[in-house]
């Protein structure tokens, strides 16, 4: 009987203290998976968004609308420069066209391409969660994020291409509409002035 109590009370005794060990562990692992679950709502780290911005393919995207915005913005600005000097001489408009690439290049160069991806940061960490990005990495990783990675320049570059007549349209029509009321103001400032 004394064998029986004494091996209940070496099996309560482990009992007990597997318990705790139990609970213990239980405890850690609670707090681990806290820990991770804050980890992931977390926003992402500066180094974390510029991995994405890697495997999207952001500054090659970028290339490509900058560069479809170069050539419209080259075709409205000789447009405004043959407005202005309708009768160029051809030493004069090689002047011009080199002075629009100079233009270009200065506003819409690497390290303007630069600074536009760092101001996007900021804009994807108040946005996304590490989880958040975690699984935009999972899918563009994947067979048709990577096409979608691939085809999505050209998509871009034809998309531009596609609207760049209706582009041009609106601008002049707004500048056209801007130059008239202008027109219009100076007239009637004109007309006040030459009231007594």
């Amino acid at each position: 009987m004394m064998r029986a109590a004494s091996l209940l009370l070496v099996v309560m005794t482990l009992s007990s203290a597997f318990a705790q060990q139990t609970v213990g562990e239980a405890a850690a692992q609670s707090r681990a998976a806290a820990d991770a679950k804050r980890a992931a709502a977390a926003p992402p780290t500066r180094e974390e968004v510029l991995k994405l911005f890697d495997l999207l393919q952001i500054t090659k995207t970028m290339d490509a609308v900058v560069s479809a915005t170069k050539q419209q913005s080259m075709e409205i600005a000789e447009q405004m420069i043959h407005e202005k000097v309708p009768e160029a001489t051809a030493e004069q408009k090689k002047k011009i066209q080199q002075m629009l690439e100079e233009v270009m290049h200065e506003a819409l160069g690497p390290a303007a391409i630069q600074e536009m991806l760092e101001a996007t940061v900021p804009v994807y960490q108040r946005h996304l969660t590490k989880a958040d990005l975690e699984a935009m990495m999972a899918f563009y990783s994947s067979s048709i994020g990577q096409k979608i990675l691939h085809e999505q320049p050209a998509m871009v570059q034809e998309s531009m291409e596609a609207s760049a007549g209706i582009q041009q349209r609106i601008a002049r029509s707004m500048f056209q509409k801007i130059d008239e009321r202008v027109a219009k103001m100076a007239d009637a400032e004109k007309e006040n002035a030459k009231k007594p």
